[in-house]
């Protein structure tokens, strides 16, 4: 298999971490457990419109902008200001955010109805209050309840968005009514409902676990390495996003060009140990439920 050849020759998805934080504090999520050994901070406006500068050089159609990577986006205090920045310069690219809902409130809903999302995910992982509580237990189900019901009325901000939905993953200990409950919401606000499985991250995840250990790998579910281009906020650049700990950094945006880094000798090394060595593949995707 000549690896270059299955590969896009530019990324098809860029996942950006404009900023490191996340308040949600979920115990399906490996946040809490790396965050303090991981850098923080918040990419700066010069580095941010240097990666959608090159995207924007590029026939960017079929893109898509993901201005998100393992953080909630809205703790970023630019991240409007930076969702116009790609509507104006790449407008044929579509941009999708995921968000805990925790930050956006009406005034926050509003600022966000000037910009143009192809989709909007919402992670709500439990629809009652002790429910919810005890999987996103750094958020208050009274205060995520009341930016849902306000967002779904918003009208001028879903005039905005191609898709919302609301994503419920099945971690272990979900109840079914909770399931009911968030399907009924769905239903009645016309959003769509999307029930995701349980991933542990590739082993990064404490209280959970998939139990996957695969002697040989044969590829990606996701095509990622083929396809997905991840920045940290601090410009560096990781092979997905179950990399919680950082540990294949394969380029640096501040020194090398996006297509620089994604055509690469380092990054070809490590697509061939993936579709190609399969032994030799790395043992984060050796423990990732999503390889092949």
């Amino acid at each position: 298999m000549n690896i270059n050849s299955i590969a896009t020759r530019f990324p098809k998805f860029f996942e950006i971490q404009t900023a490191s934080f996340c308040n949600g504090g979920c115990v399906i999520c490996p946040y809490n457990d790396v965050k303090d050994n991981n850098p923080k901070g918040v990419m700066s406006d010069n580095l941010f419109k240097k990666i959608i500068d090159e995207i924007a050089k590029m026939n960017n159609y079929g893109i898509k902008i993901v201005p998100y990577f393992n953080n909630e986006p809205f703790l970023d205090k630019k991240i409007i200001e930076r969702i116009k920045y790609v509507n104006k310069k790449c407008p044929k690219c579509e941009i999708e955010i995921s968000t805990n809902l925790s930050i956006l409130d009406k005034e926050y809903q509003n600022k966000l109805a000037d910009c143009n999302l192809k989709d909007l995910r919402l992670s709500v992982f439990g629809f009652s209050k002790l429910s919810y509580e005890s999987v996103m237990t750094g958020l208050n189900w009274r205060d995520t309840k009341t930016n849902l019901d306000n967002l779904c009325k918003n009208k001028k901000l879903r005039e905005n968005i191609g898709q919302i939905s609301l994503v419920m993953v099945n971690y272990p200990g979900l109840a079914k009514q909770d399931i009911y409950l968030a399907k009924k919401y769905c239903k009645d606000n016309f959003i769509k409902f999307e029930f995701w499985g349980f991933l542990d991250r590739a082993g990064n995840v404490k209280k959970f676990n998939n139990n996957t250990n695969k002697r040989n790998i044969y590829g990606c579910e996701q095509h990622r390495p083929l396809e997905r281009f991840h920045i940290l906020f601090d410009g560096r650049v990781v092979l997905c996003c179950m990399d919680w700990k950082l540990q294949y950094v394969l380029g640096d945006i501040n020194k090398q060009s996006i297509n620089q880094i994604w055509n690469s000798r380092k990054y070809e090394a490590i697509r061939k140990s993936i579709y190609e060595n399969k032994k030799n593949a790395p043992i984060l995707c050796k423990k990732c439920k999503l390889s092949i």
